[in-house]
């Protein structure tokens, strides 16, 4: 495993972050955070770069910043048609 894909992974099982909340975060896609988890791939500079910041933010910050992102957004209602 790499060593920043794992300490990723430790990060976001400590802060009871899923794959998807994550990805969100740094705006990339789940199976992304999968293969850096794994070892499989590396992030590229600019993800890199994103990446430890997000390590460094006290967990209160990280959680105020991700608690602003909408990762369940309801459902806009179907229109109802004329009779």
């Amino acid at each position: 495993m790499d060593q920043l894909g794992g300490r990723l992974r430790r990060f976001r099982i400590r802060n009871g972050w899923s794959k998807r909340a994550i990805a969100i975060r740094l705006g990339v896609s789940i199976p992304s955070i999968m293969r850096w988890e794994a070892g499989t791939a590396e992030p590229n500079d600019y993800n890199r770069h994103k990446i430890e910041q997000l390590l460094q933010e006290p967990a209160s910050v990280a959680d105020s910043s991700l608690a602003q992102l909408d990762l369940f957004p309801q459902p806009t209602p179907k229109a109802r048609r004329r009779p």
